[in-house]
């Protein structure tokens, strides 16, 4: 039954619609015969009917929660509660299709799948159910029901929009496929028939222009194109396949297009004209060279030093060469005077030139022999 409207608040705010918009009401509360224009409002569970769209305090509010039945009848909507019946009449059959549809949405919390809407319309229900599921399970809200016994039986899934489906009318179709001529040359638009969809298709032949359009009814959980031989589809995307088929590939659904590059207006801050500018993609990072490995000498040993070619100069000689400052003695101990020979005499012995103190002693040793010999 109707609830009685509180007294209006300034400071309350109004809530928000799940759908909304005007139609005619004829209830029990209606003081004069025929129907008043309202703007009725739907939240939830609860419908409400306000002088207008700005209004903040609604005039009458009906819970759903009481909701018996619903059904078209005479160019209306009947709503039955316990204990009284109202009647709204939208402004065409497609808003008060989506009045059923919201009613039932919410009173049920399920998507009906008797509903005479196109796929973006049943979309929008499954949205607003998944809000308003979402609404209830906040703690507080006032709205929350009990939790049923028993699961819900899972919803049907949603009817897929092929990508060439537009919200454009007939002369708006004509147009976007004059303007896409080089990406599809067919579109599926809203039905102006009221159920279904039109199929909008665009050819050249010869220099002329051939605009179609093709009616496709929605019957029961599927589609029929209404042409000489009906065809029955059970998605839109078996709708357009049958039409690049029959046609062989002639027709095509229009892509959507989208920009590649990122284009803005500015306004030129000394003279205020506005030219259209392109955003310049930032420089490409420089590839990195791969890394060169220097081959390194290995470093010299000490006790092995570098060799050097037969008569270079500079360096330490070669292994096996005698130098200059070695000392060489005889077999008496007497210093050979041989000794600056590039080789050694036979039955030498070698001192190593780094042992600087054992050459002295060896040289004080042989002074020391002379002087015995020579006394």
């Amino acid at each position: 039954m109707a609830r009685p409207v509180p007294p209006p608040r300034r400071d309350r705010p109004r809530p928000r619609h799940s759908y909304e918009g005007f139609v005619e009401k004829r209830g029990p509360r209606d003081k004069v015969e025929g129907y008043r224009r309202v703007w009725a409002g739907l939240r939830g569970l609860t419908l409400a009917f306000y002088g207008g769209p700005r209004d903040c305090e609604p005039l009458e509010v009906l819970d759903l929660g009481e909701l018996v039945a619903v059904w078209a009848e005479g160019g209306g909507l009947v709503l039955r509660l316990r204990g009284q019946e109202v009647t709204l009449k939208a402004e065409s059959r497609e808003a008060q299709e989506m009045w059923r549809g919201f009613i039932l949405t919410m009173a049920e919390m399920k998507v009906p799948t008797d509903l005479a809407l196109l796929p973006g319309h049943v979309f929008q229900l499954s949205e607003a159910l998944r809000e308003e599921r979402d609404r209830r399970a906040t703690p507080g809200s006032p709205a929350t029901p009990s939790p049923p016994a028993t699961p819900s039986p899972p919803e049907p899934p949603l009817p897929l929009v092929p990508g060439c489906f537009f919200e454009v009318t007939r002369q708006e179709a004509e147009r976007l496929l004059e303007r896409s001529a080089e990406v599809g040359n067919m579109v599926l638009r809203p039905g102006g028939h009221g159920r279904g969809v039109s199929v909008t298709t665009r050819q050249e032949m010869n220099g002329t222009v051939l605009l179609k359009h093709y009616k496709v009814n929605r019957v029961d959980q599927g589609y029929v194109i209404d042409v000489d031989t009906p065809y029955r589809c059970s998605s839109l995307a078996e709708v357009v396949q049958y039409f690049v088929e029959s046609s062989k590939g002639s027709l095509q659904p229009l892509r959507r297009e989208y920009s590649r590059r990122l284009e803005f207006v500015e306004t030129d801050g000394e003279n205020g004209e506005k030219s259209q500018g392109v955003c310049e993609p930032p420089p490409a990072a420089p590839t990195p060279q791969p890394h060169r490995f220097r081959a390194l000498k290995p470093p010299l040993s000490p006790h092995r030093p570098a060799l050097q070619p037969p008569g270079g100069s500079g360096g330490p000689p070669p292994r096996g060469a005698i130098p200059e400052e070695q000392i060489y003695m005889n077999e008496q101990g007497e210093r050979d005077p041989q000794s600056s020979a590039p080789h050694p005499a036979p039955r030498q012995a070698l001192l190593p030139p780094h042992d600087h103190g054992m050459v002295e002693e060896l040289a004080k040793k042989l002074q020391l022999r002379r002087a015995l010999i020579e006394d």
